[in-house]
């Protein structure tokens, strides 16, 4: 990993577009994570767990796909899949209760 303070820049897809919302900002810094999370913006608070699950749904087939794309005679990516999945049930039920720093945002 660099050592540097490195940002990532915002997707060209969204450029023009009428609505666009920053869910999520996730940082490594001295080995520790730092998150800011747009909170409550389900208009059931019920159904936001659920939202979030797709959201990371999502990013785990972005990085599957971003991934394959990387390192193209690598695994496969239903293996990717599954090691992404792996870690995930690993973090969760064996990692720190909070890791880091959460900033949490709403409007």
């Amino acid at each position: 990993m660099s050592t540097e303070k490195r940002e990532l820049k915002s997707p060209p897809s969204i450029e023009g577009t009428d609505t666009a919302q920053e869910m999520i900002r996730f940082w490594i810094a001295d080995n520790t994570d730092h998150v800011s999370l747009r909170v409550g913006e389900a208009a059931d608070p019920a159904t936001e767990p659920t939202m979030w699950g797709f959201i990371l749904g999502d990013i785990a087939k972005h990085v599957t796909d971003a991934f394959k794309d990387h390192h193209p005679d690598g695994p496969e990516k239903e293996e990717i899949i599954k090691e992404i999945v792996t870690g995930f049930l690993n973090r969760i039920q064996f990692g720190p209760k909070s890791p880091g720093d959460v900033q949490k945002m709403g409007d």
